[in-house]
């Protein structure tokens, strides 16, 4: 053999030693090889249209998230972690802040406290209820309860005491860290009234209170939008700049463009009146991302406007009508039978299902 030939495989010998070597330190230490993939992981922030009313399976009902919600097939889809922390009845506040959930409840229970050994009985009292936990256990990982004082008394060493549970869910933001990769949310409509919207436009149908009510909703939508601005801001700033973040659009909710009210004589076209405003809702919403995008260094943020078209347009929101053909609806009518009132007007599983077509055809997966 020629000796340039031998020198050659010497080198090449000695140089997959090394890379093995490097290989079995990069092991040792933790690093991650150059093959190796991290598993992305996605955080759902947002309202009812993203923790699941609707899909009739729920983790719990305060805040209704569902393993079915259109966040949770997406990340399936990409192979990603998932932590779910919308809720019900959300509002752009609730990204930044804790919220209360619900009314709160009290609880009474008696435990042997020795006044010579606790002088102050009624903070030992608190302090046994709380390690035992006389309020509950919470049913997620951001739930909590705040346990206030209310009465108590006690007779020698017995001490009763009664306390106010408020069960109360963390700031959605907090559930986003540098290892964030997406974030999903829907937000905005009850900062605007959507609740009030169904009730007066869709329920009795005064034609008055929804006329109020819609432009009502139209006042409120421009700083809805800034306020969702500096909210996904934060998110994005909490995530270390890394996260993408997708904010997603409303499908129709009634599957007209004019609807007169009341029916009898009609005096107001709700049905115009409610398309204008969620088309203004889109059109605000994908002008708020896109000024988010121009700011220096920002290029993260994504508005889904195609959940309407994955939803074929008006074709499966709800027939406003007091007798109303809801066959191909994706939205539970109001007064469905065996259905909670905070699942009314909200989406049926194919209603779930098209959204997260629209969201996984955005990101790619």
């Amino acid at each position: 053999m020629p000796r340039s030939s031998r020198t050659t495989r010497f080198a090449r010998a000695a140089a997959a030693l090394v890379a093995a070597l490097a290989a079995t330190a990069a092991l040792a230490s933790g690093a991650p090889s150059a093959g190796a993939t991290t598993t992305p992981h996605v955080v759902q922030l947002g309202d009812s249209y993203s923790a699941g009313n609707g899909t009739g399976t729920y983790e719990e009902r305060d805040c209704y998230r569902s393993p079915d919600n259109y966040g949770s097939q997406v990340a399936a889809s990409m192979g990603a972690t998932y932590t779910d922390v919308a809720c019900s009845g959300g509002v752009v506040a609730d990204i930044l802040a804790p919220r209360d959930l619900g009314n709160a409840s009290t609880k009474s229970a008696t435990y042997s406290i020795d006044p010579n050994q606790y002088p102050d009985q009624r903070s030992e009292w608190l302090k046994r209820a709380e390690t035992e936990r006389l309020c509950g256990v919470p049913a997620q990982p951001d739930f909590s309860y705040t346990y206030t004082f209310v009465a108590g008394a006690g007779v020698n060493d017995l001490y009763t005491g009664t306390v106010s549970c408020q069960l109360t869910t963390r700031a959605q933001i907090d559930a986003v860290t540098p290892d964030t990769d997406y974030v999903f949310v829907t937000i905005g409509g009850n900062d605007i009234g959507f609740s009030t919207i169904v009730v007066d436009c869709l329920t009795p149908r005064d034609p008055s209170s929804c006329k109020q009510a819609l432009n009502a909703a139209t006042a409120k939508a421009p700083t809805m939008v800034e306020r969702t601005k500096d909210a996904l801001r934060a998110v994005e700033q909490k995530s270390g700049g890394h996260a993408q973040v997708y904010l997603l659009s409303y499908p129709f909710l009634i599957d007209t463009e004019s609807y007169g009210i009341p029916e009898a004589a009609p005096v107001y076209d709700a049905g115009t009146a409610l398309n204008d405003l969620q088309r203004l809702g889109d059109q605000l919403q994908a002008r708020g991302i896109s000024e988010l995008n121009a700011e220096p260094g920002a290029d993260n943020y994504h508005f889904v406007d195609t959940v309407k078209a994955a939803w074929g347009g008006r074709v499966h929101g709800l027939d406003p009508h007091v007798v109303a053909d809801d066959s191909n609806a994706w939205l539970v009518p109001v007064g469905t039978p065996g259905r909670d009132t905070a699942e009314f007007v909200h989406p049926t599983q194919p209603g779930w299902n098209a959204t997260a077509g629209a969201l996984r055809t955005a990101v790619g997966g």
